[in-house]
């Protein structure tokens, strides 16, 4: 009876360590001028590396998201763009039509406010060096009227 009992332990660890393991759905390798490549698509997990000539992502499927900015009203006021996103460190917000009594408030998946001031120029660095990775959103807003959220992921 002990015997039986064993091996059905050991076939159900067997069964859950092979849960574990990825599945892809696709992969490959890319040769350029500047090295190769391998790539897999199907996977979630990843680890951020960087140094002297850049950054990567290295592991599996890693997602990019590309947002457009959200307009809070139809004839905005104001055009902006926002570099780069999703983010490592700090971004760029840059306004086409830059006018005065500008300001952003920057929030945390959970709405706490994370730092707030006045938008004095066209291109404005928002310092994400020091905050957590994850998804926060930059509301842009004119004489206490918000009128343009953005969406920003930090690696």
């Amino acid at each position: 009876m002990k015997k039986i009992i064993f091996s059905g332990m050991l076939s159900c660890i067997g069964l859950l360590s092979w849960a574990q393991s990825n599945t892809t759905s696709t992969g490959g390798d890319a040769t350029g001028s500047g090295g190769s490549v391998s790539y897999s698509v199907g996977q979630i997990d990843y680890i951020n590396g960087s140094g002297s000539n850049g950054s990567v992502n290295q592991g599996v499927q890693q997602p990019f998201e590309f947002y457009h900015d959200v307009s809070l009203h139809e004839n905005s006021i104001i055009t902006t763009s926002l570099y780069p996103n999703p983010t490592n460190e700090d971004v760029v917000l840059k306004i086409e039509s830059f006018q005065d009594n500008l300001s952003y408030q920057l929030f945390d998946i959970n709405g706490k406010l994370v730092r707030q001031n006045d938008i004095e120029n066209a291109e404005t660095i928002i310092e994400m060096r020091a905050l957590s990775s994850g998804e926060y959103h930059l509301s842009i807003s004119k004489q206490q009227v918000q009128i343009e959220t953005i969406k920003i992921i930090k690696h």
